[in-house]
C-alpha cells in the first residue's frame, strides 16, 4: 500500500522539485552577471530609501544582496518555504482524504487492511516525499551557490534543512483538517490559504513591535532564516513547539480518521 501511495504521488513530487530548482538556477546563473560596481551603488541606495521594517520584513536589514548567498538568505528563502508550504498543504490536504473523495476507499476497505494502517501508510508516504522534495532542493541549491564567496556551509545547511520542520507542520494540519471534509478541492482551497494567511502573518509582524506577537503564532517563525543568520544555530524553542504541534495533529488524525463515516 505505501508503494501504490509513493507512486501516485511521485509524479507530483519531481514537478514541485523541478520547478523549484529551475528557478534557482536561472538566478544563480543570470545573478552574478547582473552585479558590478554600478548596480551595488544603485542596490545600497535602494536600501536607504526603503522603510526598515520593509527591510527587516525580508531580512535585508541584516544581509546585503551584493551575493548570490545574500539573495539566497533574503528573497530566496520566499521562494523556498512559500512554495515548498504549498506543496505541503496540498499533499496533506489530498492525500487522505482523495480515497474518499474519488470513491476508491472501497477498494482498500476491499483489502485486510486497517483504518489506522491507511493513515500510516498515508503519513510515511507524506513525510517521505517532503524529506525527497527538501533533499533534492538542498543538493541542487549547494551545487548553485558553493561558489559564491560569502558561502557559509554551515549557515546554508540550517537555513536549508529547517523548512523540514514547517513543511511538515503543514502537512499533518492539513491532513488533520482534512478528516473533517468531504472534498479535496475544499481541503487544498484552506491549505493553501493556512499557507498564505500564515505568510502573511511573519511579514506583518514584522513591520513594528507593537504588532510583533503576530509574527511568533505564524507558522513560518518556526522556520525562520533571520534568527539562523543572526545567532548561527537554530531556535530550539520552536523546534519543540513545531515537534509538539505535529504530534498533536498525528494523534488527532488518527481519531478522527477511525471513527469517521464514509457515505
Amino acid at each position: 500500500m505505501f508503494k501504490r501511495e509513493f507512486k501516485i504521488n511521485f509524479k507530483s513530487l519531481m514537478m514541485w522539485s523541478i520547478t523549484l530548482l529551475a528557478i534557482y538556477f536561472l538566478i544563480f546563473s543570470i545573478y552574478p552577471s547582473l552585479i558590478n560596481e554600478e548596480t551595488k551603488e544603485s542596490l545600497k541606495l535602494m536600501m536607504e530609501s526603503m522603510p526598515q521594517e520593509i527591510l527587516a520584513a525580508f531580512n535585508m536589514d541584516i544581509v546585503g544582496i551584493e551575493t548570490v548567498f545574500g539573495w539566497f538568505k533574503t528573497e530566496g528563502y520566499v521562494f523556498l518555504v512559500l512554495l515548498g508550504g504549498i506543496y505541503s498543504a496540498i499533499l496533506g490536504s489530498t492525500i487522505l482524504l482523495k480515497e474518499e473523495s474519488e470513491k476508491t476507499i472501497e477498494f482498500l476497505y476491499a483489502k485486510p487492511v486497517s483504518r489506522s494502517q491507511i493513515v500510516t501508510s498515508k503519513i510515511l508516504c507524506g513525510m517521505l516525499n517532503i524529506l525527497i522534495f527538501t533533499t533534492i532542493i538542498t543538493i541542487g541549491n549547494w551545487i548553485g551557490l558553493h561558489t559564491s564567496e560569502d558561502f557559509d556551509l554551515k549557515q546554508f545547511f540550517m537555513i536549508s534543512l529547517i523548512p523540514i520542520l514547517l513543511y511538515n507542520m503543514i502537512f499533518f494540519i492539513c491532513i488533520f483538517i482534512s478528516t473533517f471534509l468531504k472534498k479535496t478541492k475544499k481541503a487544498m482551497s484552506l491549505g493553501i490559504g493556512i499557507v498564505f494567511l500564515s505568510y502573511f502573518m511573519q511579514i506583518i509582524g514584522g513591520m513594528g513591535e507593537s504588532i510583533e506577537w503576530i509574527k511568533k503564532i505564524s507558522l513560518f517563525e518556526f522556520a525562520s532564516s533571520r534568527y539562523i543568520v543572526l545567532h548561527n544555530h537554530i531556535h530550539m524553542t520552536y523546534l519543540w513547539v513545531g515537534i509538539g504541534i505535529i504530534i498533536a495533529c498525528i494523534i488527532g488524525t488518527y481519531c478522527r480518521y477511525e471513527h469517521k463515516e464514509f457515505k
